[in-house]
Protein backbone atom coordinates (compact mmCIF):
# COMPACT_ATOMS: atom_id res chain seq x y z
CA UNK A 1 0.00 0.00 0.00
CA UNK A 2 0.80 2.94 -1.18
CA UNK A 3 2.16 5.88 2.13
CA UNK A 4 1.60 9.27 1.47
CA UNK A 5 3.51 11.84 3.78
CA UNK A 6 1.72 14.91 5.56
CA UNK A 7 3.07 17.24 2.85
CA UNK A 8 1.44 15.36 0.14
CA UNK A 9 -1.94 15.06 1.69
CA UNK A 10 -1.56 18.64 2.18
CA UNK A 11 -0.86 18.92 -2.05
CA UNK A 12 -3.62 16.40 -2.71
CA UNK A 13 -6.44 17.81 -0.27
CA UNK A 14 -5.67 21.26 -2.14
CA UNK A 15 -5.67 19.88 -5.29
CA UNK A 16 -9.23 18.88 -4.79
CA UNK A 17 -9.96 21.65 -3.05
CA UNK A 18 -8.97 23.56 -6.57
CA UNK A 19 -11.05 20.86 -8.45
CA UNK A 20 -13.72 21.25 -6.12
CA UNK A 21 -14.20 25.04 -6.94
CA UNK A 22 -13.57 24.99 -10.80
CA UNK A 23 -16.78 22.90 -10.84
CA UNK A 24 -19.19 25.04 -8.85
CA UNK A 25 -17.52 27.83 -10.63
CA UNK A 26 -18.56 26.03 -13.96
CA UNK A 27 -22.08 25.44 -12.73
CA UNK A 28 -22.50 29.33 -11.87
CA UNK A 29 -21.16 30.48 -15.33
CA UNK A 30 -23.39 27.88 -16.87
CA UNK A 31 -26.45 28.61 -14.49
CA UNK A 32 -26.25 31.74 -13.43
CA UNK A 33 -27.25 35.02 -15.14
CA UNK A 34 -27.11 33.68 -18.71
CA UNK A 35 -27.30 36.16 -21.24
CA UNK A 36 -25.95 34.34 -24.77
CA UNK A 37 -22.53 33.99 -22.08
CA UNK A 38 -23.07 32.94 -17.81
CA UNK A 39 -22.28 35.47 -15.51
CA UNK A 40 -22.68 37.90 -18.26
CA UNK A 41 -22.77 41.26 -16.77
CA UNK A 42 -19.47 40.60 -15.13
CA UNK A 43 -17.99 39.18 -18.36
CA UNK A 44 -19.03 42.23 -20.36
CA UNK A 45 -17.72 44.52 -17.23
CA UNK A 46 -14.12 43.16 -17.94
CA UNK A 47 -14.84 42.89 -21.72
CA UNK A 48 -15.79 46.41 -22.30
CA UNK A 49 -12.88 47.56 -20.21
CA UNK A 50 -10.35 45.45 -21.23
CA UNK A 51 -10.84 45.49 -24.34
CA UNK A 52 -9.45 43.45 -27.64
CA UNK A 53 -5.76 44.16 -27.96
CA UNK A 54 -4.35 42.36 -31.03
CA UNK A 55 -0.85 42.97 -29.69
CA UNK A 56 -1.77 41.16 -26.62
CA UNK A 57 -3.32 38.48 -28.34
CA UNK A 58 0.07 37.96 -30.41
CA UNK A 59 2.17 38.08 -27.15
CA UNK A 60 0.26 35.30 -25.61
CA UNK A 61 0.36 33.54 -28.60
CA UNK A 62 3.77 33.48 -28.77
CA UNK A 63 4.52 32.30 -25.31
CA UNK A 64 2.06 29.77 -25.50
CA UNK A 65 4.19 28.44 -28.49
CA UNK A 66 7.13 28.69 -25.69
CA UNK A 67 5.84 26.48 -23.24
CA UNK A 68 4.64 24.20 -25.74
CA UNK A 69 8.67 23.95 -26.49
CA UNK A 70 9.72 23.72 -22.76
CA UNK A 71 6.93 20.60 -22.62
CA UNK A 72 8.70 19.12 -26.21
CA UNK A 73 12.75 19.82 -24.16
CA UNK A 74 11.41 17.97 -20.96
CA UNK A 75 10.22 15.32 -23.34
CA UNK A 76 13.58 14.94 -24.88
CA UNK A 77 15.00 15.23 -21.42
CA UNK A 78 13.40 12.00 -20.97
CA UNK A 79 14.17 10.28 -24.35
CA UNK A 80 17.98 10.90 -23.71
CA UNK A 81 18.00 9.64 -19.84
CA UNK A 82 15.88 6.69 -20.96
CA UNK A 83 18.60 5.96 -24.09
CA UNK A 84 21.29 6.85 -21.46
CA UNK A 85 20.27 4.50 -18.92
CA UNK A 86 18.77 1.76 -20.82
CA UNK A 87 15.65 2.11 -18.90
CA UNK A 88 12.55 3.79 -18.58
CA UNK A 89 11.93 3.24 -14.97
CA UNK A 90 15.29 4.91 -14.42
CA UNK A 91 13.93 8.53 -15.62
CA UNK A 92 13.46 10.92 -13.45
CA UNK A 93 10.50 10.56 -11.50
CA UNK A 94 9.61 14.03 -11.76
CA UNK A 95 9.72 13.63 -15.13
CA UNK A 96 7.60 11.00 -15.78
CA UNK A 97 5.48 12.71 -13.64
CA UNK A 98 4.75 15.92 -15.66
CA UNK A 99 4.10 13.33 -18.71
CA UNK A 100 0.79 12.73 -16.40
CA UNK A 101 -0.39 15.85 -15.88
CA UNK A 102 0.37 16.85 -19.70
CA UNK A 103 -2.39 13.89 -20.13
CA UNK A 104 -4.71 14.94 -17.50
CA UNK A 105 -4.13 18.80 -19.39
CA UNK A 106 -5.77 16.88 -22.58
CA UNK A 107 -8.53 15.42 -21.25
CA UNK A 108 -10.02 19.05 -19.75
CA UNK A 109 -8.90 20.42 -22.96
CA UNK A 110 -11.03 17.84 -24.93
CA UNK A 111 -13.63 17.23 -22.64
CA UNK A 112 -14.63 20.86 -22.90
CA UNK A 113 -13.69 21.07 -26.78
CA UNK A 114 -16.97 19.10 -26.57
CA UNK A 115 -18.94 20.16 -23.54
CA UNK A 116 -18.58 23.68 -24.43
CA UNK A 117 -19.67 25.94 -21.31
CA UNK A 118 -18.70 29.56 -22.93
CA UNK A 119 -17.60 30.70 -26.35
CA UNK A 120 -15.19 33.17 -27.79
CA UNK A 121 -16.15 36.98 -27.43
CA UNK A 122 -15.65 37.38 -31.22
CA UNK A 123 -15.71 34.58 -33.93
CA UNK A 124 -12.35 33.39 -35.24
CA UNK A 125 -12.41 33.47 -38.90
CA UNK A 126 -16.00 33.37 -38.62
CA UNK A 127 -15.98 29.93 -36.48
CA UNK A 128 -17.29 30.31 -33.10
CA UNK A 129 -15.09 28.48 -31.23
CA UNK A 130 -15.07 27.09 -27.33
CA UNK A 131 -13.62 29.64 -25.00
CA UNK A 132 -13.71 27.81 -21.49
CA UNK A 133 -11.67 27.61 -19.72
CA UNK A 134 -9.06 28.91 -21.00
CA UNK A 135 -6.45 26.68 -22.34
CA UNK A 136 -4.03 29.40 -22.74
CA UNK A 137 -3.97 30.63 -18.84
CA UNK A 138 -3.96 26.63 -17.73
CA UNK A 139 -1.08 26.40 -20.11
CA UNK A 140 0.74 28.80 -18.69
CA UNK A 141 0.20 27.94 -14.94
CA UNK A 142 0.46 24.37 -15.43
CA UNK A 143 4.10 24.64 -17.35
CA UNK A 144 5.61 27.42 -15.70
CA UNK A 145 4.74 26.76 -12.16
CA UNK A 146 5.98 23.22 -12.96
CA UNK A 147 9.20 24.32 -14.23
CA UNK A 148 9.95 26.48 -10.89
CA UNK A 149 9.38 23.39 -9.58
CA UNK A 150 12.30 21.77 -11.72
CA UNK A 151 14.43 24.88 -10.94
CA UNK A 152 14.47 24.59 -7.10
CA UNK A 153 14.53 20.35 -7.87
CA UNK A 154 17.90 20.71 -10.03
CA UNK A 155 19.63 24.04 -9.69
CA UNK A 156 21.87 23.63 -6.48
CA UNK A 157 22.80 27.82 -6.25
CA UNK A 158 20.34 29.91 -4.24
CA UNK A 159 20.69 32.93 -6.68
CA UNK A 160 19.40 30.81 -9.88
CA UNK A 161 16.51 29.73 -7.87
CA UNK A 162 15.48 32.87 -7.05
CA UNK A 163 16.79 34.48 -10.30
CA UNK A 164 14.43 32.16 -12.77
CA UNK A 165 11.42 31.94 -10.18
CA UNK A 166 10.85 35.46 -10.99
CA UNK A 167 11.54 35.48 -14.03
CA UNK A 168 8.84 32.96 -14.74
CA UNK A 169 6.17 34.42 -11.88
CA UNK A 170 6.69 37.64 -14.40
CA UNK A 171 5.93 35.56 -17.42
CA UNK A 172 2.91 33.39 -15.99
CA UNK A 173 1.38 36.42 -14.55
CA UNK A 174 1.77 38.60 -18.61
CA UNK A 175 0.75 35.31 -19.90
CA UNK A 176 -3.12 35.06 -18.10
CA UNK A 177 -3.40 38.89 -17.57
CA UNK A 178 -2.58 39.34 -21.31
CA UNK A 179 -5.01 36.90 -22.15
CA UNK A 180 -7.75 38.95 -20.69
CA UNK A 181 -6.55 41.94 -22.63
CA UNK A 182 -6.17 40.00 -25.61
CA UNK A 183 -9.85 40.15 -25.87
CA UNK A 184 -10.58 36.75 -27.37
CA UNK A 185 -11.51 35.11 -23.99
CA UNK A 186 -14.48 36.09 -21.34
CA UNK A 187 -12.99 36.64 -17.76
CA UNK A 188 -14.77 33.71 -16.18
CA UNK A 189 -12.70 31.28 -18.94
CA UNK A 190 -9.43 32.92 -17.43
CA UNK A 191 -10.55 32.30 -14.03
CA UNK A 192 -11.81 28.92 -14.89
CA UNK A 193 -8.03 28.03 -16.60
CA UNK A 194 -6.03 29.39 -13.43
CA UNK A 195 -7.96 27.10 -10.94
CA UNK A 196 -8.35 24.38 -13.15
CA UNK A 197 -4.35 24.85 -13.76
CA UNK A 198 -3.91 24.99 -10.28
CA UNK A 199 -5.77 21.80 -9.25
CA UNK A 200 -3.20 20.18 -11.77
CA UNK A 201 -0.31 21.91 -9.90
CA UNK A 202 -0.99 20.96 -6.66
CA UNK A 203 -1.56 17.34 -8.07
CA UNK A 204 1.76 16.88 -9.77
CA UNK A 205 3.19 18.18 -6.19
CA UNK A 206 1.13 16.07 -4.35
CA UNK A 207 3.18 12.86 -5.94
CA UNK A 208 6.64 14.75 -6.34
CA UNK A 209 6.65 15.92 -2.81
CA UNK A 210 8.33 13.87 0.42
Amino acid sequence: MIQFSKKQKLWFVLSVAMLTLFVIWTLVVKFVDVDQVGLSHLNQFFWQRCGKHEIWARITKWLGYLCILVVACLVIWQVVQWVRRKSLWRVDKNLLLFNLVGVLFLVVYVFFEIVVINYRPLLDNGVAKASYPSSHAMLFVVVLSLLIWQVWHYYKSKSWQVILTVALTIFMVIGVVGRLFSGVHWFTDIVAGVIMGYSLVCFYLGLVSK
